[in-house]
């Protein structure tokens, strides 16, 4: 006697679960949220994503000794041009394109206000109007000479240094989405600080719910939730960093232009497609003016700039 046995033809589909990541890098926690049905992919592309990150702050940050932003700005003044590489010339032409249209309120040649503030914020003193003055004087975006065919950087003034805090975080929540996506996963989520990009909205979902914050008085912060999908989300305020001296709030946020941490309250955030170029908006528009302010988003129209 014979048996015959049948088996099903009828494929079973996994169901794509949530997975969550979480790595500490640029003074930040970067999270990481992909949908996917094999766990160990999602593990790995995760590991890719994070391991893309620390490459990245080893390049822009000017807290790493030999970073290669700090690298080029020991160039400063010196007549040589520098071979970059390509993420730092990205990150150098859309810094330059932000400078050009707030008028310097973005500026990545800040690093000699930054490091002046930074120190003041650990003393708890305000900084020595001379020393502001002197150090408001080496900044200045047009001193960066990029050169396209050679892709090198020169830094024209002794003293000059870079410092890409407003944009590096946006950049790296970038590119860590971008590795994500390559793999053919779409629904994902970045978010590094003040940064968030997401792709396709969860299964079963219309779109990301992203919590964040807002003001509904001068002084009181609420909490707010945004729906998005395919968009980034940056945001920059004082909430948490600031000096206070002789009855004045000094922000971290610094005016390039004047040099000064702002003294205006306020909280700012910037939607459109991509990270990189929503960071700097957010660090731009925080120094603006309300008119200043309108022109910016006037020269990039696919970029929502709101303030509370």
């Amino acid at each position: 006697m014979r048996f015959f046995c049948w088996f099903s033809l009828i494929p079973v589909f996994a169901i794509a679960q949530r997975q969550e990541f979480f790595h500490p890098q640029m003074g930040t926690l970067f999270q990481i949220v992909l949908y996917s049905s094999d766990s160990l992919q999602a593990k790995e592309l995760a590991n890719r994503a994070f391991a893309r990150i620390d490459s990245l702050n080893a390049i822009f940050s000017d807290y790493v000794e030999n970073s290669e932003i700090n690298r080029l700005s020991a160039s400063a003044g010196t007549g040589q041009k520098i071979k970059v590489s390509q993420d730092m010339w990205q990150l150098i032409s859309v810094s330059q394109k932000i400078s050009r249209h707030s008028n310097g309120a973005f500026d990545l040649s800040i690093g000699p206000l930054s490091k002046l503030w930074r120190r003041a914020f650990r003393q708890m003193k305000f900084p020595d109007l001379d020393e502001i003055e002197a150090a408001r004087q080496l900044v200045n975006y047009r001193a960066i000479r990029r050169y396209p065919l050679s892709r090198t950087i020169k830094l024209e003034h002794v003293g000059m240094r870079l410092d890409a805090g407003g944009i590096a975080k946006g950049y790296a929540v970038d590119e860590a989405l971008k590795i994500i996506h390559k793999a053919g996963i779409r629904s994902a989520l970045v978010t590094g600080g003040g940064d968030v990009r997401v792709g396709e909205a969860p299964p079963g979902k219309s779109a990301w719910l992203i919590a964040s914050k807002g003001r509904n008085t001068v002084k009181e912060l609420v909490d707010k939730e945004l729906l998005i999908s395919d968009k980034a989300v940056s945001t920059s305020g004082d909430t948490y960093r600031f000096l206070e001296w002789e009855g004045k709030r000094y922000s971290h946020i610094i005016d390039p232009r004047t040099g000064m941490g702002i003294e205006h309250q306020q909280f700012t955030q910037v939607m459109g497609p991509r990270s990189t170029l929503a960071d700097a908006l957010a660090t731009a528009a925080n120094v603006l003016s309300p008119v200043e302010r309108n022109h910016l988003a006037k020269k990039f129209p696919k970029y929502l700039i709101v303030q509370y």
